[in-house]
């Protein structure tokens, strides 16, 4: 991997930190009287204990980011690919699980002080608290034709390039994928904060509204993308330009829709917690993790923002959670991957039957009967990479060319010469092997 693809690749990771830290830092401002996921009453907000706690909670996510941006630089000196992408899957979920060390800590320390101070509600554990006239206000669903256009977009390659028809669909089946979680994933519970069910149907629709919004979003988006990319296939740099347009469009949506609610959500209640209020901490494990026996919901609101998360205390929210976990640490096996695809060589051989090339479990092949000519290349042409592996070992897939057009690959870059195949029916195949002169062996069978 070039140094200059390594920058690109840390460019495109590194500003998780500062998100990270604006993200965990946004949770010292009371937003329905919650602080660091610890529910406190209006005379405590600006308690000097509570303050200093959050001092030391906002240095302890300085020194977590410092710490973390250190821990990327010796990325930059690794070579290969999966070696680069092992070093950094790992640190990104290292990065995203450290900044929970510091708000763990100040969470517990703020129950704590909680505790000491009188400030915890004795009605809290039995009690769950709804507002029937908030709940009463019908909920408008957006249309599902909203979400139609981008999927018919999204469907458009399909009708012009079958090559790649799994990634085209893939990409399709997002836009009603989008749909079903705006529907399903929302609890229509309204977020009483207080006695004020003014100020609580307000919270309700703001919340109600951006999610909405956030879904549609990445529906359009994703639909738009899968236009692009089918568009720019075949020009790496311009299908580069729309890959980080998607993504950039798509994270910074949804973090502006997130902070902006929890912006909102602060504005709003900046008054509350002076008679009664709501406080349910008792059902969320350091004010993050929802397990509640009493409720028969699995998915539920988080308490701040608009994100969903599971009930632990369901069997089924204790799988799904297991599997993310489980998910979230088998990702660095990718790289583990990466690393036995870079080591294993390509292979080429000529049966009674067909021309094989074969590369870590892939298999290219044509038969012997349908080989129109065979040609000896001493240098490769430009190629870009369309669907395939484009390792500095080992190129497979399928490729492209200005002269040749759609060519599918199974090559050593590294080795040459290199056997091109024409089949009977134009299909173009590129053959090598990491084994010198293998190439020149199969022509002279040939």
């Amino acid at each position: 991997m070039t140094a200059f693809w390594k920058f690109i690749l840390w460019a495109m990771i590194i500003w998780l930190l500062p998100l990270l830290n604006m993200y965990f830092k946004s949770e010292c401002k009371p937003k329905k009287n919650i602080i660091v996921g610890v529910t406190l009453p209006y005379n405590a907000h600006d308690d000097a204990a509570v303050l200093a706690l959050l001092e030391k909670y906002k240095r302890e996510l300085r020194l977590t980011c410092w710490i973390m941006l250190a821990a990327a630089v010796p990325s930059l000196l690794l070579r290969g690919h999966g070696t680069f992408m092992t070093y950094w899957i790992t640190w990104t979920i290292l990065a995203c699980l450290s900044f929970y060390i510091p708000y763990v800590r100040c969470n517990k320390a703020l129950r704590q002080l909680k505790e000491e101070r009188g400030w915890r509600r004795e009605e809290e554990a039995p009690r769950t608290v709804a507002d029937l006239k908030a709940a009463a206000e019908e909920m408008r669903w957006l249309s599902p034709w909203w979400f139609l256009p981008p999927f018919a977009a999204s469907l458009l390659p399909l009708l012009f390039d079958r090559t790649l028809w799994w990634l085209w669909a893939l990409n399709a089946a997002m836009a009603p994928v989008f749909y079903l979680c705006y529907r399903y994933l929302y609890r229509n519970r309204a977020e009483v904060v207080d006695a004020d069910s003014g100020r609580t149907m307000a919270l309700t629709r703001i919340r109600r509204y951006n999610w909405g919004k956030c879904w549609l979003i990445l529906a359009w988006a994703t639909g738009a993308f899968n236009v692009g990319m089918w568009l720019t296939l075949g020009h790496v740099w311009l299908c580069m330009a729309v890959v980080l347009l998607y993504g950039l469009t798509v994270c910074l949506a949804v973090i502006r829709i997130e902070f902006r609610v929890r912006r909102l959500q602060e504005k709003l209640t900046a008054d509350s917690g002076r008679g009664y209020y709501v406080d349910e901490d008792e059902r969320w494990i350091w004010g993050m993790l929802y397990y509640n026996p009493n409720d028969a919901r699995l998915m539920v609101n988080d308490r701040t923002g608009i994100g969903s998360t599971v009930n632990l205390a369901r069997r089924s929210g204790q799988t799904i959670m297991g599997l993310i976990l489980a998910v979230l640490l088998a990702c660095p096996l990718i790289g583990v991957w990466l690393m036995g695809m870079e080591r294993a060589p390509v292979e080429l051989e000529i049966t009674e039957t067909e021309l094989v090339g074969s590369h870590f479990g892939g298999r290219w092949s044509v038969p012997l009967e349908d080989i129109e000519s065979v040609e000896l290349m001493e240098k490769l042409p430009r190629l870009t990479r369309t669907a395939g592996t484009g390792l500095s070992s080992a190129c497979t897939g399928q490729f492209s060319n200005s002269e040749w057009g759609r060519v599918t690959l199974c090559i050593d870059p590294r080795t040459g010469p290199w056997l091109l195949v024409k089949a009977v029916d134009g299909t173009l195949y590129l053959f090598g092997a990491s084994e010198d002169g293998a190439a020149e062996k199969i022509a002279a069978k040939l």
